[in-house]
């Protein structure tokens, strides 16, 4: 199976931000749980969408596709990986309404929000395999993002501040850029009560207590896979759950704190599943690889599910 290869990216983030300790009642928490999320969980702001999410999406989608005016020929797959379980009211889905509006005649449009956070390792997968059967010019394109728009959304007890965004790739097999060598979602059993898990049960403290060895087991299989040790490693694209997981994180993977990039924390807060490609086209921006360099996607999501992809310059 040939490699699929990451050609482009985009990424959106709103201009309002709410400020946590200043907004804290937005947010259903008080002042006090403010303070701990934005100095002891590194997370003092929020973006926050005025607009619609379908035109956030396709604001997304466009800074793509002006790249080329072949591109809306050559998409043969939309996928939208979400977070939230409902995407548009029946026969208006969100990816059928992008599909129209980019005016993607030859695509086919697939959602999926199967793994929560993890549902763009979903759609890797998806377009992976739906690439290998398409024409040699064939393109996919994965959107991911999502508006929090109740408080139930925008806050994970105990854990993170989520905050809106959306990013979008493009993916082919005949491309250039970085390759994706190997891919891979760990589901544990037991946890399916996803953001209704209380957290003084014991189920959650099990998911706490086994947090970090689950972590390493995903990333370490998707090594193994790509016949890769960690120390090959150039950097760690990880999802914005919070500062305080990732120093652990670190620690536990015997990994440099330094070369996760955790820059985008403090401003972006936890955008779901959209951290993965807001984070890596922040890196890209702002560091410089050579051939050969390899670029590890990490990510956690509520109901016990892990994923991680690895990518190779």
């Amino acid at each position: 199976m040939r490699p699929m290869i990451l050609e482009g990216l985009a990424s959106y983030l709103p201009a309002t931000t709410l400020v946590l300790e200043r907004d804290y009642e937005r947010f259903g928490i008080s002042q006090n749980q403010a303070r701990v999320f934005s100095r002891m969980y590194g997370l003092p702001n929020c973006p926050v969408e005025e607009g619609d999410e379908l035109h956030m999406l396709l604001r997304t989608c466009e800074k793509l596709l002006a790249a080329s005016p072949k591109l809306h020929q050559q998409i043969d797959i939309v996928i939208y990986a979400h977070t939230g379980a409902i995407s548009g009211v029946w026969g208006q889905s969100t990816v059928t309404q992008l599909v129209r509006h980019l005016r993607l005649k030859h695509a086919l449009p697939l959602a999926t929000c199967s793994n929560n956070c993890v549902a763009i390792f979903s759609a890797l997968d998806f377009a992976k395999h739906h690439l290998q059967g398409a024409g040699s010019n064939a393109k996919a394109l994965i959107v991911v993002g999502e508006i929090a728009d109740n408080v139930e959304l925008r806050l994970v007890s105990n854990v993170a501040i989520v905050g809106d965004g959306a990013g979008a790739g493009i993916f082919s097999l005949a491309g250039s850029g970085p390759k994706m060598l190997a891919h891979t979602i760990h589901n544990w059993p037991g946890y399916s009560h996803g953001i209704w898990l209380p957290t003084n049960s014991d189920c959650y403290k099990d998911f706490e207590l086994h947090y970090q060895a689950r972590l390493k087991a995903v990333i370490d299989n998707v090594l193994w896979q790509a016949d890769t040790t960690l120390d090959q490693i150039c950097w760690i694209i990880p999802h914005n759950v919070n500062i305080w997981m990732w120093h652990k994180a670190a620690t536990h993977l015997d990994f440099p704190l330094e070369k996760i990039f955790l820059s985008n924390i403090n401003r972006t807060a936890h955008c779901l599943g959209a951290d993965m490609f807001i984070n890596f086209q922040s890196l890209q921006e702002r560091a410089k690889f050579y051939a050969g360099d390899k670029v590890l996607m990490v990510s956690a999501g509520v109901g016990g599910v892990f994923g991680a992809a690895l990518f190779q310059y």
